[in-house]
């Protein structure tokens, strides 16, 4: 599960590889122990952490193409997620790149929940 997560924000095989490993060699690993929901959602969440954390500094390296420039026009509750989880976003960057107030963020990932538990 971890490294399809991973996967999600950092769709490179190899770099999502190294993510992993780093996930399972952290020393922040030891603190699930004590999490208080399961083991599997403190990895997945350490996971996430990480994946976005070396988005960021790939990004960082590297200039944003096309492929990864905000769509302003798309004001769905799939693309604001998609900002937030994929791409590490805070609500309150989502908000300031769309243009919208974080409280309309906030309700588009409610949104986009709901639309999974109905479907």
């Amino acid at each position: 599960m971890a490294y399809g997560i991973i996967l999600q924000i950092l769709p490179q095989p190899h770099l999502a590889q190294e993510v992993l490993v780093s996930v399972f060699s952290s020393p922040q690993l030891q603190s699930c122990n004590s999490y208080p929901f399961t083991f599997a959602a403190c990895v997945i969440k350490l996971a996430r952490a990480k994946a976005v954390e070396a988005k960021r500094k790939l990004t960082a390296l590297v200039p944003a193409n096309e492929e990864d420039a905000v769509d302003a026009d798309s004001l769905s509750p799939q693309n604001i997620f998609e900002l937030a989880f994929r791409q590490g976003f805070t609500p309150d960057e989502v908000a300031k790149k769309l243009n919208i107030t974080k409280s309309e963020v906030l309700r588009s990932f409610h949104d986009f929940f709901k639309s999974y538990r109905n479907a």
